[in-house]
């Protein structure tokens, strides 16, 4: 039964450009006549339209369907690789956090350290203090006084000695 170029447009889901360009004027001379002046396609003229029309369907569902495959592939390939990135930076975090561990307990045993050297020197101050006094209670005024008097005396020889004639 013979078609026209609209009812096989509509039937293969192709334009009625396309089907016009297939059909060369060798392919219209073979296939194709004018009845009622429409173009009417024969039988064998149809079959090799659709042919050729569902063969280029068919190799854009393929292709369509290999797109959507290699983009699976890839959508499993970045999820493989972000499950990775995660997993490490997971064990880094959790390495982190020991050193930050390790770190605040060493921080804490220097300040125990440090509580303890003031505590120390605190207590040898004191005792020096005490030392000082118990000294100054046993010590006579008379001697403080010659150790004065004798830092006075040494100064002023020494004043004394600086002036010679050849300084200038």
């Amino acid at each position: 039964m013979s078609k026209t170029i609209r009812e096989l447009s509509e039937e293969l889901g192709v334009s009625k450009t396309a089907i016009t360009k297939f059909l060369t004027p060798e392919r219209r001379k073979l296939f194709a006549k004018k009845i009622n002046n429409r173009l009417s396609i024969s039988d064998k003229g149809v079959t090799i339209i659709r042919q050729h029309f569902l063969a280029k369907t068919k190799t854009k569902i393929d292709n369509q369907n290999e797109n959507k495959r290699a983009v699976g592939e890839i959508k499993n390939q970045n999820f493989n690789f972000n499950n990775e990135i995660l997993s490490t930076l997971k064990n880094e975090l959790a390495e982190k956090n020991k050193q930050i561990e390790r770190l605040q307990k060493t921080i804490e045993q220097q300040n125990i350290l440090i509580d303890q050297q003031q505590k120390l020197t605190l207590q040898a101050n004191q005792k020096i203090e005490t030392l000082e006094a118990n000294l100054e209670i046993s010590e006579p005024k008379d001697q403080k006084k010659e150790t004065v008097t004798f830092k006075k005396d040494a100064a002023t020889t020494n004043k004394k000695r600086q002036k010679r004639w050849w300084q200038f």
